[in-house]
């Protein structure tokens, strides 16, 4: 079954663990500046923006360590045909 990554930029406080998680999956080392994935205050909206590179290739562990619930993977219906 295909998986997709669902965002809800309202729901995320900016804790970062995404791009924690990502960096150690993806590159080997705790390193944010080095994930498929940037979090961003928005300073004068009061929220966080969630932006994920071209490179990302959706392996879902930002969605499995997101505290918050902003980061989900679900499960996408397969097409009847």
């Amino acid at each position: 079954m295909a998986k997709e990554i669902l965002i809800k930029p309202s729901l995320c406080t900016g804790c970062s663990t995404c791009s924690l998680a990502c960096s150690m999956q993806n590159r080997g080392e705790f390193c944010p500046s080095r994930a498929h994935i940037r979090i961003t205050k928005m300073d004068f909206e009061g929220r966080f923006e969630i932006i994920f590179s071209s490179s990302c290739r959706g392996c879902g562990i930002c969605a499995k360590s997101c505290p918050s619930g902003a980061i989900k993977l679900i499960e996408l219906p397969e097409a009847a045909g």
